[in-house]
């Protein structure tokens, strides 16, 4: 059964604005967050996973949150999350970590050794990662 949103992003500046999030349950509890720029011709992914225990998977870019927020509040509601993942670091897998971390205070990141390296090193998360 697939279930389909879309959302206008409203904090890019007036020019960005017909990109859209999308949300699409591909599997049982398990979905995409899709928000695609049409003037760059790019879409960025974030995953998640419905439980007792709700898994994100990319936090995407920070000036996207907003709306990628808005989206995964249609399925969970943001502040239960209980997970945060990213599979490498760079501004479109974890960019907007501390704003889902602040959205979602039970929250912890769950990431590779590296990843935690990195995000504690330069001081990137707000909380540290697991």
């Amino acid at each position: 059964m697939s279930r389909t949103g879309t959302f206008v992003l409203s904090s890019l500046p007036q020019a960005r604005r017909p990109a859209v999030a999308s949300v699409t349950e591909f599997a049982p509890n398990l979905f995409r967050i899709s928000v695609f720029v049409p003037e760059s011709k790019l879409q960025f992914n974030h995953f998640l996973v419905r439980d007792d225990e709700p898994l994100l998977f990319h936090t995407g870019l920070r000036h996207m949150c907003p709306e990628a927020r808005n989206a995964v509040a249609t399925v969970v509601p943001p502040s239960k999350l209980r997970w945060i993942s990213f599979s490498h670091f760079e501004s479109d897998e974890c960019g907007a970590l501390n704003e889902w971390l602040s959205a979602a205070p039970q929250a912890e990141t769950a990431c590779g050794v590296v990843g935690a390296l990195v995000a504690s090193t330069i001081s990137l998360a707000v909380l540290p990662a697991r």
